[in-house]
């Protein structure tokens, strides 16, 4: 869980609330407090949405999905709904980042042991 506690209010602008259990956290399901709808309908708090996010990072994502239908979300709605602070919006873009290289370096190294294994595929091989 977050290390700061979250919470969305009635002045919270542009932002669609409601009060209806977490869809992401199926413990919390308090009436009383207001949680976000999500643009992929589902609705969370943003403590349960910094964490699943985090654990996205954390698996070398580099786009955030809701983990109950799979639809992408902007990153930018992600900040707005998750209340990131200035170090967790560090944090996140610094690991997207390392994530994007990572999969960029491991895709080319997998280009290049099947572009050895199966020259053929090669689309530059009569280029050369």
């Amino acid at each position: 869980m977050s290390e700061i506690m979250k919470k969305f209010t009635p002045r919270d602008k542009g932002i669609k609330l409601v009060s209806k259990p977490n869809d992401i956290d199926e413990y919390d399901d308090d009436p009383d407090v207001l949680r976000a709808v999500l643009s992929c309908g589902h609705v969370t708090d943003p403590n349960s949405l910094t964490d699943c996010c985090k654990t996205q990072l954390d698996n070398g994502q580099t786009k955030f999905k809701c983990p109950l239908c799979e639809e992408a979300w902007p990153y930018d709605e992600v900040r707005k709904l998750a209340k990131l602070s200035i170090d967790e919006k560090r944090s996140f873009e610094e690991k997207l980042g390392t994530n994007t290289v990572k999969n960029l370096v491991d895709f080319r190294v997998a280009q290049d042991i099947l572009m050895k294994d199966f020259p053929e595929l090669n689309p530059w091989k009569d280029c050369f």
